[in-house]
C-alpha cells in the first residue's frame, strides 16, 4: 500500500504543474496579442492619397480630380524636409471651388510651418478672387484646416466642417 500513495501525489503534482503551465501560456498569449495590437495602432500611417480618396468617397464629391504628389507643390510651396507625403483633389468644374488636400508631416514640430503655408495659399487665392467671384471667396472663407499628427488636412468646401469630420473619422479608425 505504501507504493500506491506516491503515485497519487505524482498525479496531483503533474496536474498542478500542467495547470500552471496552461495559465502562464494563456497570460503570455494575451500579453503578446495586446502589445502587438498597441504597436499596430501607434504605427499606423496611411498615405495622404488614402486619406483624401477616403474623404472624397465619404463626402460623395463628384467632379474632383486628384493632383499627383509632385504637382501639389505647384499649389502649396512645401519643402520635402517637412512633408513626406501629400495628396490633393481639385474640382474639374470652373464654377465649383472645392479642394481637399492632405499632408503627412515628418515631425510634429513642422505643423506650424505647414499651417502658415496653407494660410498663405488660402490668402493668395482669396485675394485673387476678391473682386471677381463672390462665390469663390465665400468657399475660401468657409475653409478649414485640421491637424491630427502626422496629418494636416485642408478642406476648401462649402461643407468644410463635415469634410473635416470625415477626415477625422478616417485617420482615427
Amino acid at each position: 500500500m505504501s507504493e500506491a500513495q506516491p503515485k497519487k501525489s505524482n498525479i496531483k503534482l503533474t496536474i498542478f504543474i500542467v495547470a500552471i503551465i496552461v495559465i502562464i501560456a494563456l497570460i503570455a498569449s494575451w500579453l503578446i496579442i495586446y502589445f502587438f495590437y498597441q504597436n499596430n495602432n501607434s504605427d499606423k500611417k496611411y498615405t495622404a492619397s488614402f486619406v483624401t480618396t477616403g474623404v472624397v468617397k465619404k463626402m460623395n464629391y463628384d467632379g474632383l480630380s486628384e493632383i499627383s504628389a509632385s504637382n501639389v507643390k505647384n499649389y502649396y510651396p512645401i519643402n520635402e524636409d517637412i512633408v513626406d507625403d501629400c495628396s490633393m483633389y481639385i474640382s474639374t468644374h470652373t464654377d465649383v471651388f472645392t479642394e481637399v488636400a492632405c499632408f503627412r508631416l515628418r515631425s510634429k514640430n513642422d505643423s506650424e510651418e505647414m499651417l502658415d503655408i496653407i494660410d498663405r495659399y488660402i490668402a493668395d487665392k482669396t485675394s485673387t478672387y476678391q473682386n471677381v467671384n463672390e462665390k469663390a471667396v465665400a468657399v475660401l472663407n468657409a475653409s478649414r484646416t485640421d491637424v491630427l499628427y502626422p496629418y494636416v488636412f485642408v478642406a476648401i468646401t462649402t461643407d468644410s466642417t463635415a469634410t473635416i469630420n470625415a477626415f477625422e473619422s478616417i485617420v482615427s479608425t
